[in-house]
């Protein structure tokens, strides 16, 4: 009965999330709460053994396939560790963890079948509605093994044909998706992709891998009508990343309505757009998050032939401390094919997948003890447009550059360097900068 308080507990919770206050620019994503029966399948009716080392994925299975056939409920994961190889949701479930329970995932290559060169996911879903992973538990990808197989063949003419690792948890085309409380760590891969996903909520999300843990996403995301909000990441790679890679049958952007909120950043590469954004992005609202010794802050990233439209995009009440690019916007990717000087570039001819990034607004932003202010490169044929920063302080040991970009306006920020100028401009339409005395 309690655990049947704790998940109508739960769904109060997300209708309070979606009705925070508006935007200035757009009102908030209000994500439809998952829909899901009550009824509960604890896999220990099933044969789970809790020692750490007997292999339940059999167990686990069975009991989601019992919840499949009553038509949904809650397939429960009691207190103890659980050793278990790869398995499906279905819709209409959620995947429960009690506090102390742990799903560990086998490190044996061979219990994950392999499809078009990749493993199989740890834990995947396929075209579900209503589902959801909550509790105070963990999800273990125990993923040392695998970084070390592939840190073997890293840089290496045999990584292209390696068999790619599985992802901790991989949802795709699902919609009405909630993941709260619950901790994600050592995937093997990204933790936690939703894949052209609509109406999800992260919520109280902990991602957790070591700092040079390779390729290990906290957070993958693309689709519509998202909140992200009081998740801590501290990954090997990516804490968010954007992936608006794909275009959508309906013809919108591949990622829109998008609300991140009151979240710690702390190892791994930052905020980030990119770098793929064929698919377009627009409407994301980021407020109310700290970051504190990321390789970046605010980023945006993609290339010539991978890039799309990306606009609509605010950030508001940020706080960065020993960042090493405070706010990185930039059209070439990755970073060494940047030239030295991006405004002697000559343009190239504009394409469908030519970076477009516009309409962008940074406000109540401190950064101090960061290596640099930041990086705002566009393309000479595709200027950066329409950024506006307000009350924004930067401090860090190199000071912002600024090519091809046009419309850019600064009020009430300051821009410290330690060493050489605050800014450089280059083919950039900047006004409000004023050098202080």
């Amino acid at each position: 009965m309690r655990l049947l308080k704790t998940w109508l507990g739960l769904l109060c919770l997300v209708a309070v999330i979606a009705c925070q206050p508006a935007n200035a620019q757009a009102a908030d994503p209000s994500p439809a709460a998952p829909q899901i029966p009550q009824s509960v399948f604890s896999i220990a009716d099933y044969g789970a053994v809790s020692d750490g080392n007997t292999l339940n994925t059999t167990a686990i299975t069975k009991a989601i396939a019992a919840c499949k056939a009553a038509g949904g409920g809650v397939v429960h994961i009691p207190s103890g560790q659980y050793l278990t190889g790869p398995f499906d949701l279905t819709s209409k479930m959620n995947l429960h963890l009690d506090e102390g329970s742990s799903l560990m995932f086998t490190d044996s290559p061979d219990a994950f079948p392999i499809s078009d060169n990749r493993h199989r996911h740890a834990i995947a879903a396929e075209a579900c509605t209503d589902i959801a992973i909550t509790g105070k538990g963990t999800i273990d990808g125990q993923g040392n093994q695998w970084w070390a197989d592939f840190l073997k063949v890293k840089g290496k003419p045999e990584q292209k044909t390696a068999t790619r690792r599985p992802n901790l948890i991989d949802l795709g085309n699902c919609k009405r998706v909630l993941v709260q409380g619950v901790l994600l760590r050592n995937s093997p891969n990204f933790h936690l992709v939703p894949r052209d996903c609509d109406d999800v909520v992260i919520d109280g999300v902990r991602f957790s891998a070591p700092a040079d843990a390779p390729n290990t996403d906290a957070m993958d995301p693309s689709g519509h009508n998202y909140v992200i909000t009081r998740c801590v990441f501290d990954v090997g790679d990516d804490c968010i990343a954007f992936k608006p890679q794909r275009a959508r049958k309906d013809g919108l952007p591949s990622c829109q309505d998008i609300l991140v909120t009151d979240c710690t950043f702390k190892h791994g590469h930052g905020l980030s757009i990119g770098g793929q954004t064929a698919g377009g992005m627009r409407r994301l609202v980021v407020r109310n998050c700290t970051f504190d010794g990321t390789d970046a802050g605010i980023r945006m990233k993609a290339s010539r032939g991978q890039g799309g439209l990306v606009e609509d995009l605010t950030y508001d009440n940020i706080t960065m401390k020993n960042v090493k690019v405070a706010i990185f916007i930039t059209s070439y990717y990755p970073n060494n094919t940047t030239p030295k000087q991006p405004d002697k570039e000559p343009p190239q001819p504009v394409t469908a997948t030519t970076p477009i990034w516009r309409n962008i607004r940074i406000s109540n932003v401190t950064a101090s003890d960061c290596d640099e202010a930041g990086r705002i490169i566009g393309l000479a044929e595709m200027p950066l447009s329409d950024l506006r920063l307000k009350n924004v302080k930067l401090s860090a040991v190199k000071g912002m550059q600024i090519f091809n970009a046009s419309k850019v306006q600064f009020e009430d920020c300051e821009v410290k360097a330690a060493r050489g100028e605050p800014w450089t401009l280059g083919n950039a339409d900047v006004t409000g900068l004023a050098r202080k005395d």
